[in-house]
């Protein structure tokens, strides 16, 4: 699968804004906490690396704004749920003082998934029942296929966090919403206003769109 990785690392780096790069590597915080490896980071070129070599780097935690694990297929819970708190783990690797309180994009990008719906908030739900990585940074966009994406959306109950998935049926554009998202998060860093939000996606809303809600709490 590294040339799939490679062919989503060259599509995302054409749209990456000056200051950022994408790699393959690991991931070492305060506490020389060390990630699993991860197929694409996107990181600010304005802190030093550790090491690169290529395409491989290893990054401070405080530096990452993006990580996605990249799938040729996930057709079984087995592996979606293994693929999830593998991007789980990592999510929680990437904290500093600095970085403790931002949002991560955490992401998977699967080309081809024969994944039900059902089996999808089976896995989710099995997940998050014990799950114990911060709300900020677990895994929050899921590409499976070309047709369907999934968004971890936050919000505010009488002042507690409430998550909850939701699913879409995008036809061929699950794709480039999972793309938007990412540089949507990179945009909002720089101009925190709601002034871009529609540039980045195809639909003005994707409430037409959605399948099931699937709660993460």
């Amino acid at each position: 699968g590294r040339y799939k990785e490679a062919i989503l690392k060259t599509i995302i780096g054409r749209f990456l804004p000056s200051g950022y790069s994408i790699g393959n590597g690991f991931v070492i915080n305060s506490r020389r906490e060390v990630s699993k490896e991860i197929d694409l980071i996107i990181y600010d070129n304005s802190s030093p690396l550790l090491f690169k070599e290529g395409d491989f780097v290893i990054v401070l935690a405080n530096s990452v704004r993006a990580i996605i694990q990249v799938k040729t297929t996930i057709n079984d819970i087995t592996t979606l749920k293994k693929t999830i708190k593998d991007a789980n783990d990592n999510g929680k690797i990437i904290r500093s003082i600095l970085t403790d309180s931002r949002y991560l994009f955490n992401g998977i990008f699967t080309y081809d998934s024969s994944i039900s719906s059902t089996s999808l908030k089976t896995a989710l739900e099995k997940i998050y029942e014990n799950e114990v990585c911060p709300s900020n940074r677990r895994v929050n966009h899921i590409a499976l296929g070309e047709n369907t994406f999934v968004r971890l959306w936050d919000k505010r109950i009488d002042r507690q966090p409430h998550q909850k998935f939701k699913e879409y049926e995008l036809d061929k554009l699950s794709f480039a919403y999972f793309i938007s998202n990412i540089l949507h998060e990179i945009d909002k860093e720089k101009t925190p206003t709601r002034e871009n939000v529609s540039l980045f996606f195809p639909y003005p809303s994707k409430d037409p769109f959605q399948k099931q809600v699937i709660n993460a709490d």
